[in-house]
């Protein structure tokens, strides 16, 4: 199995940190190479909150945005490996430098995987201007629209635009692409109507789905997510050969020591362990796991091969 429940290891990783945290520095920077208030970065805040009471450390959440996340991701990289610095990034991790050949980091040798935080997935929304109530009424006023209906992303390389883009593919429709620097760009248009689609997080879409402002047609992920019972996945709307988790986890600099990379892993599974964060993330629509460090790196490693195929089978170009 790629991923070890939560609940599964809770009587290990329970146990107070005492001498565990000596070997790690006083402050700990969490690189998120997204905007402030995406998704992601909501729940960095979440599991940095949790890990700081553990160590007894100053946790920081770092945003460094830009270039599908190469830009945050690169500082990692060359960052000192002694435990200051890690990297909190999801799919788009092993997707953007098959976008973004030139960006001076490899996915897998320039890191060091510590273990994987969530799953969760991410929904299609519309603005209600649209006139569409589902994905099938979606792909038929796609198919005879012109010009073609134009959706949001937080960026090219990012993982709502490869997301999208695969759902183009299956269903045979044309949109068009307008790449903003985070979901905090672009999720004013789509709410003004300007952009009328957007494949969000749940953190970011589900304010304003509950207050109307936006209309979910569907989720990505496999299974429908229970923060949104009624919301049919893309599989079960009519696409069952589309399914797309999102995951997230934690990297360290390569060449960080072995006894680093495992403590971080020790304590972020004890955090991510506790009923508090379990909840915490749940309402958010994610679902806490915890893996160790080589199973990690192998999970990390088939998801580079396969994004890098659908990378290019999509045609994907900076833009």
């Amino acid at each position: 199995m790629r991923r070890i429940r939560w609940c599964a290891v809770c009587m290990l990783l329970l146990p107070a940190t005492g001498l565990q945290a000596e070997g790690l520095p006083n402050e700990i920077h969490i690189v998120v190479a997204v905007t402030a208030g995406s998704s992601l970065d909501a729940r960095a805040r979440v599991i940095a909150d949790a890990l700081g009471q553990r160590l007894k450390r100053r946790v920081i959440v770092d945003n460094r945005p830009g270039a599908g996340g190469t830009i945050g991701t690169l500082a990692v990289a060359k960052a000192k490996p002694d435990g200051s610095t890690v990297l909190f990034t999801n799919n788009s991790h092993v997707i953007s430098p098959h976008i973004y050949p030139d960006a001076g980091y490899d996915p897998l040798r320039d890191f060091t995987p510590v273990t994987e935080a969530y799953v969760s997935g991410m929904v299609l929304v519309a603005h209600p201007d649209l006139r569409v109530a589902s994905l099938k009424e979606l792909v038929a006023l796609a198919r005879g629209q012109s010009p073609e209906l134009s959706y949001a992303s937080s960026g090219t390389g990012g993982l709502p635009h490869i997301a999208t883009e695969l759902f183009k593919q299956i269903a045979g429709i044309e949109l068009l692409h307008i790449p903003y620097r985070g979901d905090g760009q672009a999720l004013p248009d789509v709410l003004a109507g300007r952009v009328p689609l957007m494949m969000s997080g749940y953190v970011v879409a589900m304010p304003h789905i509950k207050a109307g402002k936006l209309r979910a047609l569907a989720v990505t992920s496999p299974r429908r997510a229970a923060i949104f019972p009624d919301v049919p996945t893309i599989a079960e709307a009519g696409y069952p050969a589309y399914a797309l988790d999102t995951w997230a986890g934690f990297f360290a600099p390569a060449g960080t020591p072995d006894e680093i990379v495992n403590q971080f892993n020790r304590e972020i599974a004890a955090a991510l362990a506790t009923p508090t964060m379990h909840t915490q993330l749940a309402a958010t629509g994610a679902e806490a796991t915890v893996t160790s460090p080589a199973d990690f790196a192998a999970f990390v490693r088939r998801e580079s091969e396969i994004y890098g195929r659908l990378v290019r089978k999509l045609q994907l170009k900076p833009e």
